[in-house]
């Protein structure tokens, strides 16, 4: 058979993986290795690049290349971004000159804002792995109260990007669904695998905390957690720990967690708590610290929205709000019994995700082999309100 390659070009960097993000991008590159498909990295710096980044990078991909980035310009539309605002000439310009001398079969492109990317290739197949949705992102932001951030835009641009590649992939089935519906075309669920490390490791025994929240600094992380830890101090202490870039924001917090900060290695969070805290409330996408903590074999209590994407029908994957959330944290530390069963339950939720997201890759590496297909330019429907 022949060898494969491909081109993954991202925004964010692949390491380190303490973030969803780039934890998802790792774990595309581990499983298309794993199939016989070798990938290069592109990274165009808009989170920077220490050298300590670089070598890790630069170990752990087929090739590596960098290019730093440019400063954003205006929003070029009154109250979104537009579509190609974050993806400038010069990094089109870059990516099509590696592929040129490279002749990847595919070129995987990480968020919707950088498909411009895919205008400026003629010859591998185009591959978009959406990660999130953005159109009309400000919008989930303003109905949760909260000040848009990051990258958002109109439903009408992001069409447009989809409308770009020959495969557009959603992280979760619910997104692929909404895709579906917007556009035609070959869109595919390709969920986040992650090594089964409960059976890779001996855990610690005796794990320093009760429960442990790991996670980035974004507004909606902020903002749940904020809200759970008003909800805390109405009642008796919790027994918590803080990890991730949310630990490093000076947010007050009366219930007190211990602020371990960013950990080195993930084992040193999970080795450290006995059971995972995932209070989102809002956001989209797949929340891919939950399967992570799955992954470490450990309890969690989450909301809907956390398990979103993530089939389980225990009560305590499909909490409310956070008044239910709390009060479950309570009911955990009180019952033995359901601690038990919630440990059993991270076994049985995550095997279960993890057979599907095989079959998930199994279909990805297939249409990279069979390349790019011969058709017309696609149309993009109306979206639908």
């Amino acid at each position: 058979m022949t060898q494969r390659s491909v081109l993954v070009v991202s925004p964010i960097p692949s390491h380190p993986a303490m973030q969803g993000n780039a934890a998802r991008i790792q774990a595309v590159a581990v499983q298309l290795r794993a199939r016989g498909i070798i990938p290069d990295f592109f990274y165009y710096g808009m989170e920077g690049l220490s050298p300590d980044q670089a070598e890790e990078m630069k170990r752990f991909w087929n090739r590596f290349i960098f290019m730093k980035s440019l400063p954003l310009q205006q929003a070029s539309m009154a109250r979104t971004w537009g579509l190609d605002d974050w993806c400038a000439e010069a990094l089109c310009q870059q990516v099509r000159s590696v592929c040129e001398r490279h002749a990847y079969d595919a070129v995987i492109v990480n968020y919707v804002w950088m498909s411009k990317l895919f205008e400026r290739l003629d010859g591998p197949l185009k591959i978009l792995d959406t990660h999130d949705l953005f159109g009309d992102r400000h919008r989930v932001a303003e109905e949760a109260r909260m000040e848009p951030r990051w990258f958002f835009t109109t439903l009408e641009e992001e069409n447009r990007g989809f409308a770009r590649a020959d495969v557009v992939i959603g992280i979760q089935e619910n997104e692929t669904a909404a895709i579906r519906r917007r556009v035609p075309g070959e869109i595919i669920t390709v969920g986040h695998p992650a090594e089964p490390h409960f059976l890779l490791r001996q855990p610690r025994s005796d794990p320093s905390f009760t429960f442990g929240y790991l996670g980035s600094a974004n507004p909606f992380n902020v903002t749940s957690l904020v809200t759970l830890d008003k909800t805390l101090c109405e009642g008796e202490p919790m027994d918590w720990v803080l990890a991730g870039s949310i630990s490093r924001k000076r947010l007050t917090l009366d219930s007190k967690p211990y602020r371990m900060g960013l950990v080195d290695k993930l084992e040193d969070f999970y080795d450290n708590v006995q059971c995972v805290l995932n209070p989102m409330i809002g956001g989209t996408g797949l929340k891919i610290k939950t399967i992570e903590a799955l992954s470490y074999g450990k309890p969690v209590i989450g909301t809907a929205d956390a398990f979103e994407g993530i089939a389980s029908d225990h009560p305590f994957h499909r909490l409310s709000g956070i008044a239910e959330f709390a009060d479950a944290m309570r009911a955990y530390v009180k019952s033995e019994t359901l601690r038990d069963e919630l440990q059993r339950q991270s076994y049985t939720v995550f095997s279960r995700y993890m057979a599907g997201v095989t079959g998930d890759y199994d279909r990805l590496a297939n249409l990279i082999r069979a390349g790019r297909p011969q058709q017309p330019p696609k149309a993009v429907r109306q979206s639908a309100a």
